[in-house]
């Protein structure tokens, strides 16, 4: 970021209009755009369904526009009665109009000539006074913000085609909408490019377990490093370590940022956790840890996870190598340390489906007898090591390929903060 930027930014950011800049009711924006409705360039579309499953069913969710039967797993959901639905020609832009959090996502449909969306789905293009493509990043990443007043509703919100259209923004003109829009793509493209590394490097984890664990019946995996061979043995989790549920982390206990992880759920999420626990949003005192008795979790390496919940079904593991604490949603596997090769058992882990213990009842859940008495097939110390480092490398390859993905994702959201507001101006 140049020292011209630099200053301009903070300029507006005091309320001081730079030179060549004007100040509307809302914003400090160059002072050749143009504020006007959005609804001056929005063009409603509204065929509807004439006959039964017409054309493909579509789901419109913040994860993009896709087939029903892809977004519901191969079943559509949406009844068959379903004439008088909006029809979406490809090209055209449709969001669901109702919202619990007062955010709305505009998808376009890029993946089929004709598709059938629900009649909460507005449907509608941009007029070519406008870059459509432009648009589509000022509604989902600029504006949407400014949505929130023109939404109407209390525990569900409303945002109609009519209200959007009444709120007013200022744009570049169209010339400048496009390079802008470019620049944008091409950052899209190399995420897009990214993901797919990463998915492919999953899908290549995902055969390798397959291939080099036994699977259901078996002894030995189908594939092996040159040099061993004879049957693995079978072992109950609890002949070879011990499962842990966690305590009870009082709110009043919560916020420290020195001392012992003690670990939630939600820390599987952190930046630095994809395959092992390294940070936690909690820490917690010696003091702390002997006025309520906790034990630390010391039998190390371990195994985290959850135990009980939503969170339960996506059947996540992490590998833990420091003391640790862990919350009552939470279970810990720690593993013998003359038995088992940590990043083996961490590879292992990623076969077992824990969610195959779940107890009927109102929340998915699974106790410590019921991890310990999985079976398992556990071969010596020194192939557990060869299959280890080969998982090991290849989990921080995904890492690696992971956080470069989150950086590009940092990038363009600056990118598009500086480009959308006209804090930076492109050379046409």
């Amino acid at each position: 970021m140049t020292p011209e930027v630099k200053q301009r930014i903070e300029q507006i950011r005091q309320g001081i209009v730079p030179k060549g800049y004007k100040k509307t009711k809302t914003d400090i924006v160059p002072a050749d755009w143009k504020e006007s409705p959005i609804g001056e360039y929005i063009r409603e579309y509204t065929e509807k369904t004439t006959i039964p499953n017409q054309y493909p069913v579509l789901t419109s969710a913040r994860t993009g526009l896709m087939l029903q039967t892809d977004y519901y797993s191969n079943r559509q959901v949406t009844t068959e009665d379903n004439v008088g639905y909006n029809i979406l020609p490809y090209g055209y832009i449709t969001f669901r109009s109702r919202s619990d959090d007062g955010r709305f996502r505009f998808n376009e449909n890029r993946i089929i000539e004709r598709g059938v969306i629900s009649y909460f789905y507005p449907v509608f293009s941009f007029s070519e006074e406008v870059c459509h493509e432009y648009m589509l990043y000022l509604l989902n990443f600029s504006i949407y913000r400014r949505m929130y007043p023109y939404a109407e509703g209390t525990a569900q919100q409303v945002l109609s085609l009519k209200k959007l259209g009444q709120l007013k923004y200022s744009l570049p003109l169209v010339a400048e909408q496009k390079k802008i829009a470019e620049i944008l793509s091409t950052q899209d493209k190399a995420i897009k490019l990214q993901e797919r590394k990463i998915e492919e490097l999953k899908r290549f984890k995902k055969g390798c377990l397959e291939k080099m664990f036994p699977r259901k019946g078996q002894k030995v995996p189908e594939k092996r490093f040159p040099g061993f061979t004879g049957d693995w043995e079978q072992r109950k989790l609890g002949d070879i370590g011990k499962a842990r549920s966690g305590v009870g982390f009082p709110d009043a206990e919560q916020g420290g940022v020195t001392g012992i992880p003690f670990f939630k759920v939600s820390d599987m999420n952190l930046d630095g956790n994809e395959s092992e626990m390294t940070v936690a949003n909690n820490y917690v005192t010696a003091e702390q840890i002997a006025v309520h008795r906790w034990s630390p979790i010391t039998e190390l390496p371990a195994i985290f996870f959850a135990k009980v919940g939503a969170a339960v079904m996506l059947n996540r593991k992490r590998l833990c190598r420091f003391p640790f604490l862990l919350d009552n949603n939470t279970m810990a596997y720690s593993l013998s340390s003359t038995k088992w090769d940590a990043d083996f058992a961490k590879a292992l882990f990623g076969t077992v489906d824990l969610t195959s213990l779940v107890q009927v009842g109102a929340l998915p859940s699974y106790n410590a007898g019921d991890v310990e008495s999985m079976e398992i097939y556990l071969p010596s110390l020194l192939e557990q090591e060869q299959i280890g480092g080969f998982f090991k490398q290849l989990d921080n390859l995904i890492t690696l390929h992971q956080r470069k993905l989150d950086e590009m994702k940092k990038q363009k959201k600056a990118l598009m903060q500086l480009l959308l507001t006209g804090i930076v101006r492109v050379r046409l």
